[in-house]
């Protein structure tokens, strides 16, 4: 009976020890806005035409990579971020602009008011009139 609880002691330490030892990656990533530093688009619509916007925007790393542009309205303003997700523990800085579009389209007629989030929650605000 000794000898067996001595085995298996024994063969509980060499499985702990080599859960101890192994060597996994970290896992690095993450997802969150990104600024916006450019946006264009028209002044004037007609009630239910599209008034697409070009928005430029900086991931500001290497590592990572366009989602999706995202719109929040509260009554006459929207609120547009541009999604971005992060994959990789070492990452280089990059500052390169690039763009993408970002579609508006309503069916009532009025003024409406967009604000770009850009850096550090400033914005770039736009206004359209949709008649």
């Amino acid at each position: 009976m000794k000898r067996f609880l001595v085995s298996c002691l024994a063969a509980l330490t060499a499985i702990s020890l080599t859960s101890c030892l192994s060597t996994q990656e970290p896992t690095c990533t993450s997802s969150g806005y990104v600024p916006i530093v450019s946006a264009r688009g028209p002044k004037t619509v007609g009630v239910n035409q599209p008034a697409v916007f070009t928005v430029g925007y900086t991931l500001g790393t290497d590592c990572g990579t366009f989602s999706n542009v995202a719109a929040v309205p509260n009554g006459n303003t929207v609120q547009v971020g541009v999604a971005a997700a992060f994959n990789g523990c070492a990452c280089n800085a990059n500052t390169t602009v690039s763009q993408t579009s970002y579609q508006f389209q309503s069916a009532t007629p009025g003024t409406y008011y967009f604000q770009f989030v850009g850096l550090n929650n400033s914005y770039i605000a736009d206004t359209v009139v949709v008649k």
